[in-house]
């Protein structure tokens, strides 16, 4: 907000302030400090307050300074929500994703799909402090974590990230607007220190010894977006927030979001854009050990706000294929992801693609073996036939794209016959959907 919204805002909240009964400067000020925070979408704590709920119709209204055009669908409190799956076409996958570089770490430390968790219920480990539960979407594969307004929610990881690591989940954002604000919704990390990394005193405040988070919040054809760090609690790196016209677009359809940290570097991506690139956005001192996920308050009653998030994955390490192709002779990946039971390459994909193509490129003499992988989920001959399939897929769009000569590149598929992990975890799965590069010649 400019110099002159801030002004415009000012003698507004004084009138209606006064409308509201509002005797004394000093409850004048205080009311107005809290508008304030919640302008700027930094104090979720200030919201919940008695005085959120007095004030917070007419607060929206004045911050908005325009009525919403238009609803989105009603998400009722229920199992099966009804939203439509979008499938981009071709066209939508080359444009959102042309410029995407996200390459996930090279060893899967933490997965969740809540495949194996109670529908209804919070997934088992994690903790949160208000009723967030799983959820079945219609026609929108697997199960995703609703979250509850005014909640935190901390994931059951419990391992270190290690000074290199990669996160990515999908979210998915629905609400239907009668002219207020939706309340925004963060995600980032923490180092819990000496305490557990799902200890209740970070549903509090999940700062932890450090942290960084970014947040979105949505307005009805844009929303903004901020980022910030902390060691412990003295602000390490704060961005002003900008605007986003893009993600209104996407409520009722899932989003992918990437997160890489390299020492003190952060990237954050979010279907494909780099929203961030901060060379020095992370404190050095202590690691990474737990994602968290946190939704504000608002007017709007809870059927009416829909905000999920599903396929939660952590990797450390930063992937190196090139040295594995060209000294071992070998290298896998997990980062190449397909539709559930299908040989459609999913979106998201396109980073590790691009970085596999790039290595390809640079020995063209080299003839390479393509392989796929699947987990032991479904009937043998299946999954023997959706490896071929998709290491076929692979060569496709390598030779298509990217311009690999079609001559270096065979395909085979293995199924469920080579696994490297236990079936029978989330994690242990999604290390077994691979794709492996063998040089052959």
């Amino acid at each position: 907000m400019n110099a002159f919204g801030i002004i415009r805002l000012s003698l507004g909240m004084s009138i209606y302030l006064v409308g509201l009964g509002v005797g004394s400067s000093a409850q004048a000020q205080s009311l107005f400090k809290k508008i304030k925070n919640r302008v700027e979408q930094t104090a979720t704590e200030k919201v919940r307050n008695k005085a959120d709920k007095v004030v917070g119709e007419g607060v929206d209204k004045a911050i908005d300074g325009t009525s919403v055009k238009g609803n989105t669908k009603v998400l009722a409190e229920k199992p099966e929500a009804s939203l439509t799956q979008v499938t981009p076409d071709s066209t939508t996958f080359i444009k959102a994703f042309a410029k995407y570089d996200f390459v996930p770490g090279d060893s899967i430390i933490y997965a969740a799909d809540f495949a194996d968790d109670v529908n209804g219920e919070l997934p088992s480990g994690w903790n949160s402090n208000a009723g967030s539960v799983l959820v079945k979407l219609n026609q929108i594969p697997g199960n995703w974590l609703r979250l509850a307004q005014r909640s935190v929610c901390l994931s059951s990881n419990d391992q270190l990230l290690g000074p290199d690591f990669t996160v990515e989940f999908d979210l998915l954002m629905q609400f239907d607007l009668k002219g207020w604000l939706p309340p925004s919704f963060r995600f980032g990390l923490l180092a819990s220190g000496n305490v557990s990394s799902t200890d209740n005193t970070l549903l509090n405040d999940p700062k932890g010894v450090k942290s960084f988070y970014t947040e979105l919040a949505p307005l009805a054809d844009c929303a903004n977006i901020a980022l910030e760090s902390y060691q412990a609690y003295t602000r390490y790196f704060h961005s002003m927030p900008k605007k986003h016209t893009e993600l209104a677009q996407w409520y009722g359809k899932p989003v992918h979001i990437a997160i890489q940290g390299q020492k003190e570097r952060l990237r954050i991506w979010l279907n494909g854009e780099k929203l961030y690139d901060v060379p020095k956005g992370i404190p050095g001192e202590n690691e990474f050990n737990q994602v968290f996920f946190s939704l504000s308050s608002s007017p709007y009653k809870d059927e009416q706000v829909g905000v999920y998030i599903s396929n939660v994955k952590i990797a450390k390490g930063m992937p190196d294929g090139r040295t594995k192709l060209q000294k071992e002779g070998k290298f896998s990946t997990t980062g190449i992801l397909f539709s559930t039971g299908q040989a459609t390459i999913l979106p998201e994909s396109e980073g590790v693609l691009k970085f596999i193509a790039s290595i390809l490129a640079e020995d063209q003499a080299a003839k390479i073996q393509v392989i796929g992988h699947t987990d032991a989920v479904g009937d043998d001959k299946s999954n023997q036939i959706l490896s071929e399939r998709r290491a076929e897929a692979v060569k496709r769009a390598l030779t298509t794209r990217y311009g690999i000569a079609e001559i270096s590149l065979q395909t085979s598929g293995k199924g469920e016959s080579e696994p490297v992990a236990d079936n029978q975890t989330v994690k242990g799965r999604t290390r077994n959907r691979r794709v492996e590069f063998i040089r052959i010649q």
